[in-house]
């Protein structure tokens, strides 16, 4: 009777470890599960956002002043995983007739925002002194490359654009 007295407390001990392994490895999943349903949408949803980035209605293009720049403010919808929210942006467009060009505000060189000049009738970055003509082209300073322009469309006189970055300090416009 001793030896059936002695296996009952140590099947007893093995019931609640294994019992206590199941609880473990089930909050463990739990947990992953929880944690890890926003991570993946947060992933699926910023490659998704990257390959379908959408034309964002900037303004109307009739009140552009023939070959000066002017500063264009939107708004764009960001999403990432749950958090929604709304990004003020601006652009510079530059209008020759009959063509456009619609420049990021982001200085290709270190980030900072740069500005018209219209005295000297260029654009000048505050930060390192890169100078661009109207056309975007480097004049002088530290800047790698052009000023980057954006993806722009014009319909029933509404100007759109697709906001996208650019890699900073490099002499080939990438998108990032």
């Amino acid at each position: 009777m001793e030896e059936t007295e002695s296996k009952a407390p140590e099947k007893l001990s093995q019931s609640r470890r294994k019992f206590m392994k199941i609880g473990a490895g089930a909050a463990v999943g739990f947990a992953t599960l929880v944690l890890g349903i926003p991570f993946l949408d947060s992933m699926i949803s910023q490659s998704l956002r990257l390959r379908t980035a959408k034309f964002v209605k900037v303004g109307p293009v009739i009140f552009l002043p023939p070959g000066i720049p002017d500063k264009m403010f939107f708004d764009e919808r960001d999403k990432d995983a749950y958090m929604e929210e709304t990004a003020r942006r601006d652009v510079w467009v530059v209008s020759e007739d009959p063509d456009m060009k619609v420049f990021s505000p982001i200085c290709p060189h270190l980030g900072c925002r740069y500005n018209w000049n219209p005295r000297d009738q260029h654009f000048e970055c505050p930060c390192h002194g890169s100078v661009f003509a109207k056309d975007g082209k480097v004049l002088h300073g530290p800047a790698p490359r052009p000023l980057d322009t954006l993806p722009h469309k014009v319909q029933g006189g509404i100007l759109s654009v697709k906001w996208e970055r650019f890699k900073l300090g490099i002499s080939k416009k990438q998108v990032i």
